[in-house]
C-alpha cells in the first residue's frame, strides 16, 4: 500500500487511485489530486477550475464534490463518510444548509432580483464549509486553520475568535451581495441613477467592511516591523561605534597607566567623540562648509591634547564660518591657549552662542589672572593675536581679568546673512 509521502505528480504518469493531495494542497488537496491522477502540473488543474468557476460556477460545485467524496491520501474514508457515521455532524449539516438557504431567500427578496446559479454556488460552498470542518480530520482541520489565518479577510477576523468572524465577515458579504443585486437593476437613463448611487455605496461598505481588518492588520504589521528595523540598526550602530572607538581607547588607557595626563587625555578625547556621537545637532548647517560648532570641537581638542587641560565647551545654535567667524575663532584658540599656559588651573571653560545677528564667544578661566593695566607696552599678543584679529572684521573685544579670581575674555562679530 502506498503512502502519501510516495504520491507526487510526475508529468505524463497517471497514478491510481484517485487521492486528495496532502502535500500540494492549498485548500482541500482536490487539484493536486487531480494533477497527480492524470499526469499533469497542479497549476493548471488549479488555472482551468478557476476558470470554471469564474465563468459558470460549477467549479465550486465540482471541487466540493470531490471535496466531500474523495478520501485524502494515506486515509480509508471520506469526509462525506465520516459525517454519515455520525448524527449529530448529519444534522448539523442539514441544519447549516437550511440556515443557508433562508438568507440567501432573504436577500433573493430584498433585491427582487437575482441570478440561480449565483444563489446554487453560494449554497453549495456554505453548506460544503461546514460538511468539511465537522468531518475533516485533525490534521486536515489544522491545516485549514493555517489557511483561514493566512487569508485576508478571514484571517484578520479569525484571529480574535470566530465571534470575530461571524461579526464582521457574515455583515460583509450580505452587503456586498445586496450592493451588486441593486447595481444588477439599473435600467434606463434616469431610471439607473439611484439603483447606481444605492447599490455602489452599500458595495463598498461591504468592501470595507470585509477589507479593513486585514488592512489594518497589515499597517500595524508594516510599523512593527519599521520600528523593529529601526531599533535592529541602532544597536548596530552602537555596537559598532563602540567597539570602534571605545574598546579602543580603553585598550590604550590601559596601556598608558602610569602616565596620568596621558590617561585623561584619552579619556577626554573619548568623551568627546561620544558626545559629538550621541548629541550631533540635527540643525547643522547643510552646506560643505565648516561649522562654527565643528571649529570650536577642533579647538576644544587641540588645546586638551597640546596643553593636558579640560576644556569645558557649549555651544548653542550653529552657522557657516565665513572670515568674520574664522577670525573669532582663532582669537579664543589664543584666549584659550593664554589660559591653559599662564591661568595655572586644569580647566578652561569656552562658550559659544550664535545669535540672528551676532556670534559671540567667551573663554574663561578661574586662574591667577592678572592687571590688564600693569601689562608691559611692549607684550602685545593680546592686541595683535585677539583684538585686532575681531576688531578688523567689525568685532567687539572685552577682556576682563582681576589677579587671584581668573580672565574673561568676551569675543563677539557681526553675524553675515547666509545665502542659499
Amino acid at each position: 500500500m502506498t503512502t502519501f509521502s510516495e504520491r507526487q505528480p510526475r508529468l505524463g504518469v497517471p497514478q491510481r487511485p484517485f487521492r486528495r493531495s496532502r502535500l500540494d494542497a492549498i485548500l482541500g488537496g482536490v487539484c493536486g489530486g487531480l494533477a497527480t491522477r492524470f499526469g499533469v502540473r497542479p497549476k493548471s488543474v488549479r488555472v482551468v477550475v478557476a476558470i470554471v468557476s469564474v465563468l459558470f460556477g460549477a467549479g465550486v460545485v465540482l471541487y466540493a464534490l470531490l471535496w466531500l467524496l474523495t478520501p485524502r491520501d494515506g486515509d480509508n474514508a471520506s469526509i462525506a463518510q465520516h459525517l454519515l457515521r455520525s448524527r449529530s455532524s448529519a444534522r448539523t449539516l442539514i441544519g447549516s444548509g437550511g440556515v443557508t438557504l433562508v438568507v440567501l431567500f432573504v436577500l433573493n427578496l430584498f433585491a427582487r432580483r437575482a441570478t440561480d446559479a449565483v444563489v446554487f454556488t453560494v449554497v453549495i460552498a456554505c453548506a460544503t464549509g461546514v460538511a468539511v470542518w465537522r468531518g475533516a480530520s485533525g490534521d486536515e482541520r489544522h491545516h485549514l486553520q493555517e489557511v483561514l489565518a493566512a487569508s485576508p479577510v478571514l484571517g484578520a477576523a479569525s484571529a480574535r475568535g470566530w465571534r470575530a468572524v461571524a461579526l464582521r465577515v457574515l455583515p460583509g458579504v450580505v452587503l456586498v451581495v445586496v450592493g451588486m443585486q441593486v447595481l444588477s437593476r439599473i435600467g434606463g437613463v434616469l431610471g439607473g441613477a439611484v439603483p447606481a448611487f444605492v447599490g455602489g455605496g452599500i458595495l463598498l461598505i461591504g468592501l470595507a467592511v470585509l477589507g479593513a481588518p486585514w488592512w489594518l492588520t497589515n499597517v500595524r504589521d508594516l510599523s512593527q516591523e519599521r520600528r523593529a528595523r529601526i531599533r535592529s540598526e541602532e544597536r548596530a550602530n552602537l555596537a559598532a561605534h563602540v567597539h570602534d572607538s571605545v574598546l579602543q581607547t580603553l585598550t590604550l588607557i590601559e596601556r598608558a597607566a602610569d602616565d596620568p595626563a596621558e590617561v585623561v587625555r584619552l579619556a577626554r578625547s573619548q568623551e568627546r567623540a561620544l558626545r559629538d556621537w550621541l548629541f550631533a545637532p540635527t540643525d547643522a548647517p547643510t552646506s560643505d562648509s565648516t561649522s562654527f560648532q565643528q571649529l570650536l570641537r577642533e579647538l576644544q581638542g587641540d588645546v586638551e591634547r597640546d596643553y593636558k587641560i579640560r576644556v569645558e565647551l557649549v555651544v548653542v545654535g550653529d552657522c557657516v564660518a565665513d572670515g568674520s567667524i574664522l577670525a573669532l575663532i582663532a582669537a579664543g584658540r589664543e584666549a584659550a591657549v593664554n589660559a591653559a599656559k599662564w591661568s595655572g588651573v586644569d580647566t578652561v571653560a569656552v562658550y559659544g552662542e550664535v545669535e540672528a545677528a551676532r556670534v559671540a564667544l567667551y573663554v574663561r578661566d578661574t586662574g591667577v589672572g592678572f592687571d590688564t593695566s600693569a601689562v608691559d607696552a611692549r607684550r602685545q599678543g593680546i592686541v595683535h593675536s585677539i583684538e585686532e584679529r575681531v576688531r578688523q572684521h567689525g568685532g567687539d573685544v572685552d577682556i576682563h581679568s582681576r589677579v587671584g579670581y581668573g580672565t574673561e575674555v568676551r569675543l563677539s562679530t557681526p553675524r553675515r546673512r547666509e545665502h542659499p
